[in-house]
């Protein structure tokens, strides 16, 4: 039982005011709240469903995300290599400067070059160390936002010593955006049938007419 003090005012004064008692019951009111929660938990239209054991993934990414995707195979002595998900791309010229995220089905996922306005209006030249540091910040803030957390960069054939190499290089590193995947996890080798028995694999040795089953 707790007691509180109300001030009312008369309806036809404007500076008059009563102090009137007032005793309210917590538990009770406590109490209503628990149990009217607790019955709209009950009436909930979700309550029968249920999870499904079954799942599919609609995003291919998440299998990338996971080294879980197959990457293409063979191409690592090979120039262009292709044994990647995701591969960094800086180029430059003698107007712009301009990088990209290469799939490696050959859609570019996302770029950021100084042919955009709103990068080229804050940059005293295009082609510079300093838009090749600004580009590499700005990819680096699309790539966080997209998911990208490791990408491949082909050092074939690019000197990382060049001031604007480098300078965009660092820019991933303070992102700590990783310049090498994953290794692909590769599954365990089961074979279907078994040449020292009768049975196949992980079967029950029961006797059977056929066990080969072709």
């Amino acid at each position: 039982m707790s007691a509180f003090r109300v001030f009312s005012r008369l309806p036809h004064s404007n500076a008059t005011f009563i102090q009137t008692p007032l005793v309210i019951n917590l538990s009770l009111q406590c109490s209503r709240c628990i149990k009217t929660s607790t019955h709209r938990l009950k009436e909930s239209p979700n309550k029968d469903y249920a999870v499904s054991q079954v799942y599919v993934n609609r995003n291919p990414r998440n299998l990338e995300k996971l080294a879980l995707a197959r990457k293409r195979l063979g191409w690592r002595f090979q120039s262009p290599r292709k044994d990647y998900y995701h591969k960094l791309v800086f180029s430059h010229t003698q107007k712009h400067t301009e990088a990209w995220i290469e799939h490696f089905t050959g859609e570019v996922v996302l770029i950021a070059s100084t042919k955009e306005w709103a990068i080229k209006d804050q940059l005293y030249s295009a082609n510079d160390v300093s838009a090749s540091s600004n580009i590499g910040k700005i990819l680096a803030q699309r790539c966080l936002e997209s998911g990208l957390t490791s990408v491949f960069f082909d050092e074939a054939g690019v000197n990382k010593q060049a001031p604007r190499v480098a300078t965009f290089l660092e820019q991933f590193k303070n992102a700590n955006i990783s310049l090498t995947e994953p290794k692909m996890v590769t599954p365990q080798f089961r074979p279907g049938i078994d040449y020292d028995n009768y049975n196949r694999y992980a079967e029950p040795k029961e006797w059977q007419e056929d066990y080969q089953k072709v």
